[in-house]
């Protein structure tokens, strides 16, 4: 049977071959071509050459100097091009090998060239100095693949940079989430064993009112569950969250909880954290409205102001004579720990009293849109209306 050469060695010299086609681009040419017309020009202009020969000859010359030095610069370059391609990228003694191998073909080149002029091989000067004329091409040939070298090294380093500021920022964006969901998560519990002890206790005083809790708590779960878990929301959402919140506890409150919530339809598909605003109204009733012994009416307005997003939870209730005015609660806390974990410096949470009472916890973030969320409740409420 007829033998054949292996296919994997066709493919390599193929792929060998198109390297070096790919290698011997037009940018190449060019800086050859310009050094080869730098360092042959730079031989005409010379006391001697002005004063022997007219400008014409000189002109001549330096045609034939340039087509001389430019067939050999062509020949090293070829030759560098295709040792440069053989050779693996990493191997030990790169630079050394094509260096030594540039002098030793700018050696047979300038050989060759005595030979032309001389019409004979029998007259080439000594090894020595037929070393040091080579030197005239083979120095600015080894320059040449010595910065080429140079600036791959470079290109490579800054590679593995990149390539390691990328890991490490992927590092931090896994941390960040993590700890977003662990902050999450200590919010999650908190938020429905407050909403299931108040529940609890309407039973205990109010059955009916109890079992109109109950009923308005399996709505409300139905529609927030999903919201707990999620990673991103909107303020819409959030927003009726707060609301369906707030119904829960004016069920047990009655009259002594009022509420508004305030804010421009054109807000809601913007991006905003799960579980913080809901955290803020229940502040304002547990620290604000419940130890006061009194009616009061908790406000929530959301704003637009240039880039970024306002959100304010008011009350008039007990204020900051009840709680420490430094905010240091587990859900404080949280949120600004969630704030400076998703936006930095940012955003930022403010607190402050109110004159003569209550107290005035303002939200503020960067604008940006929710990259996907759940429709709003088609029965949901005017965002405007007080209860």
């Amino acid at each position: 049977m007829p033998t054949t050469e292996p296919r994997p060695m066709a493919d390599r010299a193929v792929r060998y071959a198109r390297r070096v086609v790919r290698a011997l681009g037009w940018e190449r040419w060019a800086v050859v071509f310009g050094m080869t017309l730098l360092w042959s020009s730079r031989r005409l202009f010379t006391p001697e050459m002005v004063d022997f020969f007219t400008p014409v000859e000189i002109a001549f010359l330096g045609v034939e100097l340039f087509a001389e030095m430019a067939a050999i610069a062509a020949v090293l370059m070829l030759g560098y091009t295709l040792l440069d391609e053989a050779l693996p990228a990493l191997a030990g003694g790169r630079l050394w090998l094509i260096a030594a191998a540039l002098l030793g073909l700018a050696m047979a080149l300038t050989a060759l060239l005595y030979a032309y002029y001389g019409h004979t091989f029998d007259d080439l000067p000594p090894p020595l100095r037929l070393f040091a004329d080579s030197l005239r091409w083979g120095f600015p040939a080894v320059m040449l693949a010595l910065v080429t070298h140079v600036h791959r090294r470079a290109l490579r380093a800054e590679s593995a940079a990149d390539a390691e500021e990328q890991t490490r920022l992927l590092l931090r964006q896994d941390e960040a989430e993590q700890q977003l969901a662990l902050l999450q998560a200590q919010i999650e519990p908190h938020f429905l064993f407050n909403v299931l002890g108040n529940v609890r206790r309407l039973y205990r005083t109010r059955p009916e009112a109890g079992a109109q809790a109950v009923a308005s708590l399996r709505r409300y779960l139905r529609e927030a569950l999903p919201q707990l878990r999620s990673a991103r929301a909107r303020l819409g959402n959030e927003l009726e969250l707060v609301r369906a919140y707030l119904d829960l506890f004016k069920l047990r409150m009655g009259a002594r909880l009022t509420f508004s919530i305030e804010s421009d339809a054109a807000l809601d598909e913007l991006e905003f954290p799960p579980m913080l605003l809901m955290t803020l109204v229940e502040n304002a009733i547990k620290h604000g409205i419940e130890p006061a012994g009194r009616a009061g009416h908790v406000s929530v307005q959301a704003r637009r102001d240039g880039a970024q997003i306002v959100v304010e939870v008011i009350d008039d209730g007990a204020g900051f004579s009840c709680v420490p005015s430094g905010g240091t609660g587990v859900g404080l806390v949280n949120i600004r720990r969630q704030l400076a974990a998703r936006y930095g410096s940012e955003a930022r949470l403010a607190l402050e009293a109110r004159d003569p009472r209550g107290a005035r916890a303002v939200i503020a973030l960067p604008v940006r849109l929710a990259a996907a969320a759940p429709a709003r409740s088609a029965g949901a409420m005017p965002r405007t209306a007080p209860v």
